[in-house]
């Protein structure tokens, strides 16, 4: 068996056997060091420290007593919902990120729920959390949109104002304490939830906390999520395409420790305050958007490194950024993942085309080499000698042809790779339609025309290189069907480019015999 087919064969299928493994793996099982203790904020107190985490909320009105009545507003970017059951956000759509059926993307869904413990933005005190909320009023800034909620609990006046800023993903919540004649000291907590899109398959939550310098961000892996955090500048989670995460406490005078509680398969942040005995007021600050860079650079920097896409990811951010501008002039991911491909294909046609001179000239020699490897096949070192003068004299070498023939292969693997990850893990090609029957390029063909039609391409490319031996034919033909094995589950818009790499690959060979045979 030619041994440059066999690496061929056996390089494609580990490589995507390597695609779709490190494409589905679970980011939540990486480790996690150094960190987040307490960065730039006062050290809580040795009492504190040791207090056990609070998870539970104990609820002042044990019944549903009144209706649930629903207030809405809309940013240039999003429609938020708001519920007097808690005073909290109950649905939370992306109105630029479109789903099946183009309904708009949603990570917070809490309409009609009475499971009181998954409330977005539930503020629980220590013990009678206030469940019942009075709406008071929504104010329209040049700038922003307030909604106004307001409510009694333990001699206290708790009133919650939510900012959501016109054009960006920024969240402030302002919470005011007013102390009553008869209350008392209250620790007060905050629960938040992970984004969550139900039509979304594959979609794992990931925790994510402030580094040790405050300038990024890591991943909590799934062991380390009933642990908890001291003072956490940043504190969140994150799923396949966006991220809610607190990014600052502005007077530094409320956080004291954040952690994370599950509820019903559902991960919440939890942030704990500090006692409060006097009349305050605090205002935090969180991302509630889409794991892009231009919407999270606005917001804050620290949050750009959820963009991950795992090894090599700057070449998928460098790809990334090239598919941008195409889809920037053409408006379609397909055509621009086609364009992309001829980009690319370009630069290296020279090198390509070197290289299979190269292979056809060994190949000439071919019949030869076999016939000294018979001659001496008893005789290794006879052979060896015979091999290497004959290889001199005829100015060939086998290491050069296999590279030749081989290196605009290895090149395209770490291409498709990083088009893999862009295409299965960038929300704006989720949902992002071609042509026709190809509705979705980050998802499989439906009727697995393209997988059918790469594998004929692939055929014809094949038919197109010369060779002799009956070993070589048949590995030729049968490489069509592994590949179309392979690719016919993988994401529409990878099986597009690697069809219209077979196509370039395909003229590219005529040309040549063209312009040199």
């Amino acid at each position: 068996m030619d041994k440059k087919l066999l690496f061929l064969v056996v390089l494609s299928i580990s490589t995507f056997w390597l695609l779709n493994y490190f494409g589905k793996k679970d980011p939540s099982q990486q480790n996690l060091q150094n960190l987040q203790r307490g960065q730039g904020y006062t050290v809580p107190l040795m009492e504190d420290l040791a207090r056990p985490i609070e998870l539970e909320i104990d609820f002042l009105d044990k019944k549903i007593i009144q209706k649930e009545e629903e207030k809405s507003i809309e940013t240039d970017f999003c429609k938020v919902s708001f519920s007097n059951y808690g005073g909290v956000i109950s649905g939370l759509e992306f109105k630029k990120f479109l789903g099946r059926n183009s309904i708009p993307l949603e990570t917070i869904q809490n309409k009609g729920f009475y499971s009181r413990e998954e409330a977005a933005f539930l503020l629980a005190l220590e013990e009678m959390t206030p469940y019942f909320y009075k709406f008071e009023k929504s104010i329209v800034d040049d700038d922003k949109l307030s909604v106004v909620y307001s409510t009694k609990a333990s001699g206290w006046n708790i009133k919650k104002i939510y900012n959501f800023y016109k054009h960006n993903y920024k969240v402030d919540l302002k919470i005011k304490f007013e102390k009553g004649a008869k209350a008392t000291s209250i620790r007060p907590r905050l629960f938040f939830p992970a984004p969550f899109v139900n039509e979304v398959d594959d979609n794992s939550l990931v925790g994510i906390v402030g580094s040790l310098d405050n300038k990024s961000t890591q991943k909590v892996a799934s062991r380390d999520l009933s642990q908890a955090w001291v003072a956490p500048s940043l504190l969140g989670a994150q799923d396949k395409y966006f991220v809610h995460s607190f990014i600052s406490d502005v007077n530094g005078n409320f956080v004291n420790r954040g952690f994370f509680k599950e509820v019903n398969n559902k991960l919440f942040t939890v942030l704990e305050g500090k006692e409060i005995a006097e009349t305050t007021s605090i205002k935090l600050s969180f991302y509630l958007g889409p794991k892009k860079i231009e919407d999270i650079s606005v917001v804050d920097s620290r949050l750009e490194g959820v963009l991950d896409f795992g090894w090599l990811s700057w070449l998928c951010k460098l790809l990334l950024k090239l598919l941008e501008y195409l889809y920037s002039m053409f408006n379609n991911f397909g055509v621009a993942i086609i364009v992309l491909a001829i980009v690319l294909k370009l630069p290296f046609l020279p090198l390509s085309i070197a290289g299979r001179r190269k292979m056809e000239e060994y190949q000439r020699y071919t019949p030869t080499i076999n016939r000294i490897r018979q001659k001496y096949k008893k005789d290794s070192v006879t052979l060896n000698a015979e091999l290497m003068k004959f290889h001199k004299d005829h100015g060939i070498s086998p290491v050069t042809n296999f590279t030749a023939g081989c290196l605009p292969l290895l090149i395209q693997m770490p291409i498709m790779f990083a088009l893999y990850r862009i295409l299965v893990n960038y929300i704006e090609l989720y949902q992002a339609p071609f042509c026709c029957w190809i509705t979705n390029l980050s998802a499989k063909d439906p009727y697995y025309v393209l997988p059918l039609l790469m594998a004929a391409t692939m055929f014809i490319q094949q038919s197109l290189t010369k060779t002799e031996m009956g070993s070589q034919k048949a590995i030729m033909f049968f490489m069509p069907l592994v590949m179309l094995a392979i690719f016919i589950k993988f994401p529409a818009g990878l099986v597009l480019y690697w069809m219209v790499n077979n196509i370039l690959t395909i003229g590219e060979e005529l040309l040549r015999k063209k312009l040199f045979n």
